[in-house]
């Protein structure tokens, strides 16, 4: 029985190599297909859809789908045929549009199984094919070839030019851009220019006019992109010679001079006479604007484009023929879903552009060009509902925008080296207390043998020194938090911020709007409806020991609890921040119930809850009703991010202060007590001075300006990590301020574990905070409560007066906590 099972293993095996294998050449052969054969192009995606299904590996297949932002928008834009059949009135027609759709779930299938490797294979295949396509159309216009309609006049079978010209464009693009940037040498290059030439002589002798538009649009790319230091060089370049070759074309090619002239006239005889090619498009456009007034927000739904169509233009144009596309992707989008039919259209493009942008390598260039290629051939036909067009976006999406393989996985995979999968919504982000967090400990899991695999959130940029993967909000408090943090990075200017900000959001925000009316959770909390598909097939793919989930986002321990009960791994949840509050919650009683519901189940769930604070712990296991299997581990630092010799006595005594101001943390009471100490000795003002690193709130400001201290403060903003971990041992004295509410009894800055390790004195306001009192008094620091203005006078004083009569000399701590043992401990209790 073990040697049959083990023969059908083998055989299984057998079969999804093959699968796997063929899966590329059927990729290779659609491309070369693609602009000579319809009936090879469905026989061939067909068989790759079987392959696809043969070759298995579904977990790693899935994950790529999901990591992919284009991926996900083509799902969303599919998603919205699916939704639109709930109000559309013709169901039967709602479903056969739906089906139409096939050639476009290609690309998924396309972006999960072939080579990161070959894909110079595919653009050449294709320009094989569309070399052969070509030559029939040379050979029919020196009337050499004759067959169905072909004639020197037209030689291109029946309507073909109308997806023949926008791929020979696209196909002229990518040999000028292997001429330029491929680095082809000698009689190479001399047949590539050969090759450009007969693609450019073809484009005018052949009659697609959305063709010929976007063969200039990416001649005009070409330049730009050429002269790229140089632009305004650059575009005015392109005009000038795509204003002679328009020229040049026009009084050599009597087809293309026929086509633009013809063109001209349709548009002008438009309203007396609509019935030729252009004005029937006009038409359509006009009475299908009719259909969008009626319905700007979801459409007539996915079926009743042609009934409605139908309705509008017997009123409207009774005359002339009703049609079931209205020849422009974007008017046929808002038909149907109205303006989320429109931004899921645009959001592929946009998020191909990104992908160009942010994607640094030889095919930056290439893809920039295709959004472009397709943004403009869609203003003339729904290109992406034509047949060859629509398998073209597929294959190329697939090639252009899949993400390089990450080698690591493969060791991973094969189950050679243990791993953890952390969940944790921020991760690589500059500033971000909750970044720091993990980022200080992915090192110190490698030092334990553990390779970590993250999942984050994309606020983040991807790490390069880790497997990372990352996934987004679906919400619209998601989507408007992620997009916001995306414009930050990039627009400096506040005007360009929100004026992007609000043309891009402007549709999202009555959905956001209605989900704060309706449930007011913290912006990312959709995060974990992807992060749990994704972290459950990365388990299945990877099969971790653990799934670590940390952060200061709940979301990371839904997805953790979704996992942990589809797969039964050891789940080591920790919060870094208590999920609910004891006193002052802040939120509806609704969220409330809801954080209480989240707690009680990732206590009973969870192998470990880790707590940073003790307090919290305690507190957590009262209202779970000991249900809580806790442990506290206090994060700590690391002491080789300090050393000494940084530290220099001056004469002037700065107090310093690190992070956010917010609230009831701020610098008020600070200011009254340093207010009291120069009132009674006012000499000391020359020799005081207040640096904050981080914001300063408004609260803290008006306070500052109303005693008359701005002389005394300096705002150095937000600066880099390692520069405030030397500036702080560069300062004569530390502020630790802690907010004037009870929640403050269960948290513990992470800065404190820094503070400590610096070397210098601290001043510790703290509210009722027994556990952090004790790691500053344990140090020799000095403690007051945060509300006492005469204590913190006091320990204002008494620093002064250490400041003039003794040096000052780094305090080495009598007890520290590092991110080591942190770490140590944490795998210590997954393995106990």
């Amino acid at each position: 029985m073990e040697m049959v099972g083990s023969t059908q293993k083998d055989m299984m095996a057998t079969i999804r190599h093959r699968a796997a294998s063929s899966l590329e050449w059927l990729a290779l052969l659609l491309a070369f297909f693609l602009p000579l054969s319809t009936s090879a192009v469905s026989v061939l995606a067909l068989f790759i859809f079987i392959a696809w299904i043969g070759a298995g590996d579904y977990a790693r297949k899935l994950n790529i789908m999901l990591g992919n932002p284009v991926c996900l928008a083509v799902f969303v834009y599919l998603g919205l045929f699916l939704l639109g059949l709930l109000w559309t009135e013709h169901l039967g027609a709602g479903l056969e549009d739906v089906q139409k759709q096939w050639k476009l779930l290609l690309f998924p299938v396309l972006l999960s199984s072939i080579s990161f490797n070959r894909r110079r294979g595919y653009l050449i295949s294709f320009l094989t094919g569309l070399a052969v396509a070509m030559l029939m159309t040379y050979l029919a216009w020196f009337d050499l070839l004759h067959f169905g309609g072909v004639t020197p006049e037209h030689p291109t079978r029946g309507l073909f030019h109308v997806i023949y010209n926008p791929l020979l464009a696209f196909g002229f693009y990518l040999v000028c851009h292997e001429i330029i940037w491929g680095g082809v040498r000698g009689l190479h290059r001399v047949g590539l220019v050969v090759f450009a030439l007969l693609t450019a002589f073809d484009m005018f002798i052949t009659e697609g006019r959305t063709g010929q538009l976007v063969f200039f649009v990416l001649s005009g790319l070409l330049f730009v992109q050429f002269f790229r230091t140089k632009r305004i060089q650059g575009v005015v370049l392109a005009l000038i010679v795509l204003s002679v070759t328009f020229f040049a074309g026009y009084q050599l090619s009597p087809t293309f001079q026929n086509r633009v002239s013809r063109a001209i006239q349709e548009v002008r005889q438009f309203q007396d006479d609509p019935d030729t090619s252009v004005g029937l498009r006009l038409l359509f456009w006009k009475n299908s604007w009719q259909i969008i007034a009626a319905h700007p927000f979801v459409g007539v739904g996915t079926g009743d484009f042609q009934s409605s169509y139908a309705a509008v233009n017997a009123a409207s144009s009774p005359a002339m023929v009703a049609t079931d596309n209205p020849h422009n992707q974007y008017v046929f989008s808002l038909c149907r879903f109205g303006l989320p039919g429109l931004v899921s259209l645009l959001a592929i493009f946009i998020t191909q552009l990104y992908q160009a942008v942010t994607v640094k390598d030889d095919w930056q260039r290439i893809r920039l060009a295709f959004p472009i290629f397709f943004l403009t051939i869609m203003l003339t036909e729904s290109y992406l509902r034509i047949y060859e067009t629509g398998f073209f976006f597929a294959l190329f999406s697939a090639v252009f925008y899949r993400d390089r393989p990450d080698r690591r996985l493969q060791g991973l995979r094969s189950g050679r080296k243990r791993c953890w999968l952390i969940l944790s919504y921020r991760a690589n982000v500059r500033g971000s207390a909750c970044s720091q967090h993990i980022d200080d400990r992915l090192p110190f899991f490698r030092e334990q043998g553990i390779e970590p695999v993250l999942l984050t959130g994309p606020v983040g940029e991807k790490s390069t020194d880790w497997v990372h993967f990352r996934t987004h909000s679906l919400a619209p408090s998601g989507i408007r938090f992620e997009l916001r943090h995306a414009l930050r990075k990039r627009l400096q200017k506040r005007w360009q911020f929100k004026l992007v900000e609000t043309i891009l959001l402007l549709p999202v925000y009555p959905l956001y709007l209605l989900e704060k009316i309706c449930i007011n959770l913290e912006s990312e909390w959709s995060w974990c409806l992807l992060a749990s598909v994704r972290g459950f097939l990365l388990c299945r793919e990877l099969r971790p020991e653990a799934i670590y989930s940390t952060g200061g986002s709940a979301s990371a321990h839904v997805a953790a609890l979704v996992i942990k009960r589809l797969t039964g791994i050891s789940w080591l949840a920790e919060t870094q921040d208590p999920l609910v509050h004891d006193h002052d919650w802040q939120r509806s009683r609704l969220v409330l119930q809801v954080y209480k519901r989240l707690e009680k189940m990732s206590c009973r769930q969870a192998d470990v809850f880790v707590f940073l604070v003790r307090a919290a712990m305690e507190h957590t296991a009262q209202r779970v009703q000991g249900l809580c299997r806790g442990a506290v581990v206090y994060p700590g630092a690391v002491p080789a991010s300090f050393r000494d010799g940084f530290y220099t006595q001056g004469d002037c005594c700065h107090f310093a202060h690190f992070g956010s101001l917010a609230g009831t943390r701020n610098l008020v009471v600070f200011f009254q007590a340093l207010q009291q100490v120069l009132a009674q000795d006012n000499s000391l003002r020359s020799s005081i001075q207040v640096d904050v690193y981080g914001s300063f709130d408004a609260a803290s400001e008006r306070e500052m300006k109303s005693l008359q201290l701005e002389d005394l403060v300096v705002c150095h903003g937000t600066v880099d990590r390692q520069q405030a971990l030397v500036a702080m041992q560069k300062t004569d004295c530390l502020l630790l301020i802690q907010n004037i509410i009870y929640f403050s009894c269960e948290t513990i800055p992470s800065k404190v574990y820094e503070y400590l390790l610096s070397g210098r004195p601290i001043i510790g306001l703290l509210h009722h905070n027994e556990e952090l009192r004790s790691m500053l008094l344990v140090n020799e620091h000095l403690v007051v409560p945060a509300d006492d203005v005469s204590a913190v006078s006091g320990a204002i004083q008494q620093i002064l007066d250490a400041f003039q009569t003794t040096k000052f000399v780094s305090r080495y701590p009598k007890k520290i906590w590092t991110v080591a043992d942190a770490v140590q401990r944490l795998v210590s209790l997954v393995g106990r």
